[in-house]
């Protein structure tokens, strides 16, 4: 019995798709960009989507992606200047420079002088502030959302929503041509 020697076979190359440039760009996204892409999305998705739900009538429909529209437009808006503003907030804090040292010796390794010495160079020049203040901005910005949810996003969204249905209502293509005839009588 002759038996062949056993092949070392290499892992195949896939080229073209590189999941990690992709990922690593990804990772740069901040969270107001990511809000962006969420509220685009709702903003043209949604919609569609109770436009064509045939289990409910025609009014029900529009009512639904008119109010759908407005939830994702308002909230798009407040949650992208919320996050956006916060981040810049915390950005400039740490041109302060007792909030710098205070953030370094809490992300310090240890609370070694030499740990909190590295921490403080790498807010100051690696470019710790920009990716300290996206988590802290973004940490606020959920705080801060909280109350802007029932204070703005709310009640805009209800004013916005009748602003639309109204234009609806008014435009003449939008109605029921139906006629009433004149001189009915109604039976008793």
């Amino acid at each position: 019995m002759k038996i062949s020697p056993v092949q070392n076979y290499s892992t195949p190359n896939f080229k073209g798709f590189n999941a990690g440039s992709l990922l690593s760009k990804a990772a740069n996204i901040n969270s107001w960009q990511q809000r962006t892409a969420l509220g685009l999305a709702a903003i043209t998705f949604q919609p569609i989507i109770d436009l064509t739900n045939k289990d409910v009538d025609k009014d029900t429909r529009r009512i639904s992606a008119n109010r759908s529209f407005a939830k994702g437009l308002v909230g798009a808006a407040t949650g992208i200047a919320i996050r956006g503003g916060c981040m810049k907030v915390v950005e400039k804090a740490f041109e302060n420079e007792k909030f710098t040292n205070s953030i370094a010796k809490y992300t310090a390794e240890n609370f070694s002088e030499e740990a909190i010495e590295k921490s403080k160079d790498f807010i100051k020049n690696q470019g710790g502030a920009k990716k300290y203040a996206a988590v802290i901005g973004t940490i606020t910005a959920l705080g801060v959302m909280l109350a802007t949810n029932f204070l703005i996003d709310a009640p805009v969204t209800n004013w916005l929503t009748n602003k639309m249905n109204e234009k609806y209502e008014k435009d003449p293509e939008n109605t029921d041509n139906q006629t009433v005839p004149q001189n009915t009588e109604v039976v008793k």
